[in-house]
């Protein structure tokens, strides 16, 4: 993997060189599923042996083989060819992915290794960057039937109609506004989906998207969406 230093704050770069050479990146446990931030929206879920991953932009070294990869949609910092991850047997799965892969359609769902994957809506409302249909969220679902984890990734989004519907047990949402939603609107998405926990992402990573995930936390209690709010980075 190769970072854009450039590109990255100061002090999340002194994170991400920590992390490089300790092979540790910022992890939680919610319902089973071991889920790990990266950075900037690179995700991973690991759930009794299985490894997922969303927009694996940014990897610890200690990244394991994936059975699953997910692009939300062809942005560079989202849509690459993850070598250090992919062996013969990974399935990767993209909409409007810039590379050959799987093609997924909102609204369609896959199920892969036991994880069920649905292509959810993701676009901008008042900005150009991602038009409705140019991008995807996934709800992931780990455990199913028996004790079935719901896992929103929200992808870059802003607060849309569309989350009123999605159900989830858990939810990723990008903060840094921009490009997606900023921490009020995250913390208005979180009010509408109530999931039990949310972990902040896609912020203080690129320059030009700066936000406080403290703040996003406060935001939450403040418009009473009563979940457990995970910062990982």
């Amino acid at each position: 993997m190769i970072f854009p230093y450039a590109t990255i704050e100061p002090q999340i770069l002194l994170y991400l060189t920590w992390g490089y050479f300790c092979g540790s990146m910022n992890s939680t446990v919610f319902g089973g599923v071991k889920i790990t931030l990266h950075g900037h929206a690179s995700l991973s879920f690991e759930y009794r042996g299985v490894a997922v991953y969303v927009d694996p932009y940014v990897l610890s070294p200690m990244a394991k083989p994936a059975d699953l990869i997910l692009h939300t949609h062809s942005h560079f910092d989202h849509c690459v060819r993850a070598e250090k991850i992919t062996t013969p047997n990974t399935v990767v799965i993209g909409h409007g992915c810039s590379h050959a892969c799987r093609q997924i359609e909102i609204g369609e769902k896959a199920s892969v290794s036991g994880v069920l994957v649905e292509a959810v809506h993701a676009y901008n409302i008042s900005k150009p960057f991602h038009p409705k249909g140019f991008g995807a969220g996934y709800v992931l679902t780990f455990g199913a039937p028996q004790s079935p984890v719901r896992i929103y990734v929200a992808g870059d989004t802003d607060l849309i109609p569309e989350m009123s519907s999605i159900k989830c047990d858990a939810a990723c949402l990008p903060i840094g506004g921009k490009y997606t939603m900023d921490v009020t609107e995250a913390a208005r998405a979180a009010s509408l989906l109530k999931p039990k926990m949310a972990i902040p992402m896609h912020y203080n990573y690129i320059a030009d998207l700066k936000a406080d995930p403290n703040e996003f936390r406060r935001l939450c209690m403040e418009f009473g969406s009563g979940c457990d709010v995970r910062i990982l980075l």
